[in-house]
C-alpha cells in the first residue's frame, strides 16, 4: 500500500510537473486571481460575539428571537453641534424627518414632548398629595373669604394679601424623577451646545459590512441637508456601539494591512539572507501566499462572513505554511548540491523531507479538524477555515512548489552551494563539541522545567475584554508606591480646586454681563455630549428583556422598579417600559380622580370674592382638573416608539395601534458587560429579579451573550485540546510504527508547553478567547519541529546524529524565526485580541524550537550511548 503511494507520487512528480512545470505555475496563477476576485466581491466580517456562540446556545437564540421581534436593540447617537440652540432644533427636525422615512430606520427621536403629561400633572400625583393639595386649597379659599369679611380681624393683625392662591413648590419637587420628568424635552446636553437624535434600525446589524452601510446611509443623509446652511459652526458627530463596531471594522482592515505588511516584509528579508538569493524569496512565499488565498476565497464562500479570529487565518498560515516550504527549498538545495539533476532532486527531497512535511501537515490538520468539531463557532470556524488552509498549503508547496523551481531553473539556470555557516556547524559537530554537552543540555532543560512548574500557576483566564492583550512584567506587579498615591491625590484635589474656582469665576462673568456672556462648553467628546443629553436614561446597547403578554410585561416592570427602590439590583442604573409613563395602576388612578373631582366641586363654588389675578389661577387649575384615567393606548406617540417592535417578526400591533410596544423591557447596566465579573453579577441580579412564577421572560444582553461565550470556549477549548493531542498521538504511532516513538517525536512539544505557560506566568501573559486559538498552531509547529529531527534521525541511522543536525537543525531554526515573524505581524496591530495571540504565539514557537534543540539531540545521543534500540535509530 505504502510502496503503491509512493510510486504514484513519483510518476507525479516525474510526469506531471516534470514536465508540465509551466502549465502547473499557470493554472495556479488563474487559480489565485480567481480567488483575489472571490475574497474582493465576498469580503465581509462578523464582529458579534454572538457569531461566536453555538446555534443552540440560550443566549445566543435568546438574543435571535428578540432581534426578530425588536430589530435591532443597539442605538446610534447622531449628536448635532452648534453654538446656536435654534439652529441644532432646525436641523434636528429635518433631520430626524428624512431620517423616519427610510424603511430601515425604526426611530428617530430627539424630543420629549412634555404636553400631554403637563396637562395630566395631577393625575401623576399620589392620592396623599392631591388631598394634601385639596386642604390648602379649601384653607387658602377659607382665609380669602374671612379677609372680605370686615368684621375679621387676625390676631396677629392685617397682614399683606398676596395675589398667589396656593405654594406647591414643595410637592412638586417629590416627582422630579417620575418617567416623563427624567427625560429632558430636547435631547440637549448641558452645556446647550449640542442636540442627540437617538436611531435605531428595524433589522439586527451582526456583520460588519451591513453596519457601514447602514451608518453612511445615514451619514449622506444628514450632510445632504448642508450642515452649514442653518450655521456655519454646525458640525455631525455619531457615537455609540454601531459606531464602535465601525471604528472596529477600520481598524481590523488597517491591521490586515499592517500585519500583512510587516509579515511579508519580515519573511522576504528572512529568507533572502538565509537562502542568500532573491529566488528563494519568490519559492518560498509565492506557493505560500497563493495558498492563503486560495483558503480565504474557499472560506468566504462556504461561510460567507469570517468572525474577527478567523479574518487573521492568513497570518496563521503563513507562520505554519512557511516551515513547509523552508524545509522542502533547503532538502532540495541540499540534493541539487550533491550533484543531482532538479526533476530528480525534486523526487529525492519530496521522498524524504516531504514525507516529514506530510507527517507535520498530518497532525496539525487532524488538529483543526478536531476544533472544526466544537460548540464554540468561534472555535469550529477556525478549525474549519485552518484544516483548509493546511491542505491549501500543502497543496501549494507539493504541486505548485516544485513546479515553479523548475520553471525557475529553465529560465534562470542555478547551482545551489552549501551555506559556510552550516559547515562550521557541522565541524564543531564532528568534533563532540556540541554532543559532549548533551548532558548539560538535559540538566539545563531539566531546571527551566522545576522552574516552569513554579510559574504555571500564575496563569489565568483574561476575562476582561478591556485587558486583554495586557503585559505585566514582574517588576511592574505590586501594590503601587505610596508617593505616588499621594501625588496622585494631590492632583486630584487640585483639579477639584481649579474646577470650584472656575465655577466661581464663571458666575462672577455671567452676573456682571449677561447679554455677551457665552458659555463654556462642558462636554468636549462625542460620547459625552450624547450621554449628557439622555441622562442615563438610555444606552447604546442596553439589555432587553422580551415578553409575550402585556400583563405580564407590566407585572415584570413593577417587580423591577420595586426591587430597584428596595436597592436590591445594584449593577443597574435604570429600568425603562412603556408602563414608565403611566399614572400608576387602574385603582389608583380611580382614587386619584376620585380627589380631583373634589377639588373640582370645591373650585365651582362662588369664587367672585378672590382679587383677578386669583380667579385667573383657578381658572388655570380648572384646565389641569379636565383629566380622566389614562391607558398605554393613550400615551404620547414619542412613549411608545422608545418600546417599538420593529423586527421582521414583530407581535402583531393591537387595534388602532401602529405597532407592538406593549412587550419590551429596558434595562440600562451600571457596570461594563465586557468584564466578565460584573457581567456575571449583572445576569445573576437580573436573572434572580425575572424568575417569576407562570411568566417566560427572554433576556437579551451584551453581558449573557459575553459571559455564554467565555464558558463556552473555557470548557470547548479545553476539550477539544485534549481530543487533539490524543488523536495526534494515534497518527504519530502510525507513521512511526510505535507509540513510544510517537511520544519521543511529541517531546519538544510537551516540554515546550510546560516552556510556554511558565513564560507566561512569568510575564502575565494570560489566556483570553481570542488566543486560546493559538494553541492548536503551537501543537503543529510543537509537533512539527519534533517530527522534521526525529524522522530525520531514523532516515539517516545510527551515529548519524551530527548529519540530523547540520541537515535539520538550521531549518527547524529558520521555520522558528520565520513563524515568529509571521505571527510577530500579529502582535503590532491595534487591536488587543490581535496582540495576545501574537504574543502567546511568539512565546509557544519560542518555547518549542528551545525545547527541539535542548532536548531532543541530547536525549538521542544518550539513548546511543545506553543502547536503548527503542529510541534510536537501527543502523
Amino acid at each position: 500500500m505504502a510502496s503503491g503511494a509512493v510510486r504514484l507520487a513519483e510518476r507525479f512528480m516525474r510526469e506531471w510537473v516534470g514536465r508540465r512545470a509551466g502549465w502547473v505555475v499557470a493554472a495556479s496563477v488563474v487559480v489565485t486571481l480567481l480567488s483575489i476576485a472571490v475574497i474582493a466581491s465576498r469580503w465581509n466580517i462578523n464582529s458579534d460575539f454572538r457569531a461566536l456562540l453555538p446555534s443552540t446556545s440560550e443566549a445566543a437564540l435568546a438574543m435571535e428571537e428578540v432581534g426578530d421581534r425588536v430589530g435591532s436593540g443597539s442605538s446610534l447617537f447622531v449628536v448635532i453641534d452648534s453654538p446656536d440652540r435654534e439652529a441644532n432644533l432646525a436641523f434636528a427636525e429635518a433631520y430626524a424627518q428624512r431620517l423616519r422615512e427610510q424603511p430601515q430606520i425604526a426611530l428617530a427621536h430627539y424630543h420629549n414632548d412634555k404636553a400631554f403629561f403637563e396637562k395630566n400633572r395631577l393625575l401623576y400625583m399620589e392620592t396623599e398629595d392631591l388631598e394634601e393639595l385639596h386642604t390648602r386649597i379649601k384653607r387658602r379659599i377659607r382665609e380669602e373669604k374671612r379677609a372680605q369679611n370686615p368684621l375679621f380681624v387676625p390676631l396677629g393683625g392685617r397682614k399683606e394679601r398676596s395675589d398667589s392662591l396656593i405654594d406647591t413648590s414643595d410637592i412638586e419637587e417629590r416627582y422630579e424623577d417620575l418617567a416623563h420628568q427624567s427625560y429632558k424635552e430636547y435631547l440637549m446636553s448641558d452645556d446647550g451646545y449640542s442636540l442627540t437624535i437617538v436611531v435605531r434600525f428595524v433589522e439586527t446589524s451582526t456583520d460588519l459590512a451591513a453596519t457601514n452601510r447602514l451608518l453612511d446611509r445615514v451619514r449622506e443623509l444628514g450632510e445632504s441637508l448642508d450642515p452649514a446652511s442653518y450655521h456655519p459652526e454646525m458640525e455631525l458627530e455619531y457615537g455609540g456601539g454601531l459606531v464602535s463596531r465601525q471604528s472596529e471594522y477600520t481598524s481590523i482592515v488597517g491591521d490586515i494591512q499592517t500585519s500583512a505588511l510587516f509579515t511579508l516584509l519580515g519573511l522576504f528579508l528572512v529568507i533572502a539572507l538565509y537562502f542568500r538569493r532573491v529566488r528563494a524569496v519568490v519559492l518560498v512565499l509565492g506557493p505560500l501566499v497563493m495558498g492563503v488565498l486560495w483558503t480565504l476565497a474557499l472560506a468566504f464562500v462556504a461561510h460567507g462572513e469570517l468572525t474577527t479570529v478567523t479574518v487573521f487565518i492568513f497570518a496563521i498560515l503563513l507562520g505554519l505554511g512557511i516551515d513547509f516550504s523552508i524545509h522542502l527549498l533547503n532538502g532540495y538545495d541540499r540534493e541539487r548540491a550533491e550533484g543531482r539533476e532538479p526533476v530528480e532532486a525534486l523526487w529525492a527531497c519530496y521522498n524524504s523531507v516531504g514525507r516529514a512535511t506530510v507527517m507535520g501537515a498530518s497532525t496539525t490538520f487532524a488538529t483543526f479538524v478536531v476544533l472544526s468539531f466544537a460548540q464554540f463557532r468561534g472555535l469550529s470556524q477556525f478549525g474549519q477555515v485552518a484544516a483548509a488552509g493546511v491542505l491549501m498549503t500543502v497543496v501549494a508547496m507539493v504541486v505548485t512548489m516544485p513546479a515553479m523551481i523548475l520553471v525557475f531553473q529553465r529560465l534562470w539556470p542555478h547551482q545551489p552551494k552549501v551555506v559556510e555557516g552550516e559547515r562550521t556547524i557541522e565541524r564543531a559537530v564532528r568534533r563532540g563539541r556540541l554532543l559532549r554537552l548533551a548532558p548539560a543540555s538535559l540538566f539545563a532543560a531539566a531546571l527551566i522545567s522545576i522552574w516552569a512548574l513554579t510559574q504555571v500557576g500564575q496563569v489565568r483566564f483574561e476575562e476582561n475584554f478591556r485587558r486583554v492583550g495586557q503585559v505585566i512584567m514582574p517588576w511592574e506587579r505590586g501594590e503601587p508606591d505610596a508617593k505616588d498615591v499621594a501625588e496622585q491625590q494631590a492632583r486630584a484635589m487640585g483639579r477639584q480646586l481649579a474646577r470650584a474656582v472656575q465655577g466661581r469665576a464663571v458666575d462672577v462673568r455671567q452676573q456682571a454681563d449677561p447679554e455677551s456672556y457665552v458659555a463654556e462648553r462642558k462636554q468636549l467628546s462625542t460620547g459625552a455630549k450624547y450621554t449628557s443629553a439622555l441622562k442615563g436614561q438610555q444606552s447604546s446597547t442596553p439589555t432587553l428583556l422580551l415578553v409575550d403578554e402585556a400583563a405580564d410585561a407590566r407585572r415584570l416592570y413593577d417587580h423591577l422598579q420595586a426591587r430597584q427602590e428596595a436597592g436590591e439590583l445594584e449593577t443597574v442604573s435604570s429600568v425603562a417600559s412603556i408602563y414608565a409613563f403611566l399614572p400608576g395602576s387602574d385603582e389608583e388612578q380611580a382614587e386619584r380622580l376620585e380627589v380631583i373631582e373634589a377639588i373640582r366641586a370645591t373650585l365651582d363654588d362662588d369664587l367672585s370674592f378672590l382679587s383677578g389675578s386669583q380667579r385667573e389661577r383657578i381658572d388655570e387649575m380648572r384646565e389641569g382638573l379636565e383629566v380622566e384615567a389614562i391607558g398605554i393606548e393613550d400615551l404620547p406617540e414619542w412613549t411608545k416608539r422608545l418600546f417599538r417592535e420593529a423586527g421582521p417578526e414583530a407581535k402583531a400591533p393591537a387595534e388602532g395601534e401602529a405597532f407592538a410596544y406593549e412587550y419590551l423591557i429596558y434595562v440600562n447596566e451600571r457596570i461594563d458587560h465586557m468584564v466578565g465579573e460584573q457581567a456575571r453579577r449583572f445576569l445573576g441580579e437580573v436573572e434572580s429579579a425575572t424568575d417569576l412564577e407562570g411568566m417566560d421572560v427572554r433576556v437579551a444582553s451584551q453581558s449573557y451573550i459575553y459571559t455564554a461565550m467565555l464558558d463556552e470556549i473555557k470548557e470547548d477549548g479545553a476539550r477539544m485540546l485534549g481530543i487533539a493531542l490524543v488523536i495526534v498521538l494515534l497518527i504519530l504511532s502510525f507513521f512511526f510504527r510505535s507509540p513510544l516513538r510517537a511520544v519521543v517525536s511529541l517531546s519538544p512539544l510537551i516540554v515546550g508547553a510546560l516552556w510556554m505557560f511558565g513564560f507566561c506566568g512569568w510575564f502575565g501573559i494570560k489566556l483570553d478567547f481570542f488566543n486560546v486559538v493559538i494553541l492548536p498552531v503551537i501543537i503543529g509547529i510543537g509537533v512539527d519541529d519534533g517530527v522534521h529531527f526525529y524522522h530525520r534521525y531514523l532516515e539517516e541511522g545510527r551515529g548519524r546524529l551530527v548529519s540530523v543536525i547540520d541537515h535539520v537543525g538550521s531549518a527547524i531554526g529558520m521555520t522558528t524565526v520565520t513563524s515568529m515573524i509571521g505571527f510577530g505581524g500579529l502582535a503590532v496591530t491595534n487591536y488587543a485580541g490581535l496582540q495576545s495571540l501574537g504574543y502567546l504565539a511568539i512565546v509557544g514557537i519560542a518555547s518549542a524550537f528551545l525545547a527541539t534543540i535542548l532536548v531532543m539531540p541530547a536525549f538521542l545521543w544518550i539513548a546511543e550511548q545506553r543502547g536503548w534500540g527503542w529510541v534510536s535509530a537501527v543502523k
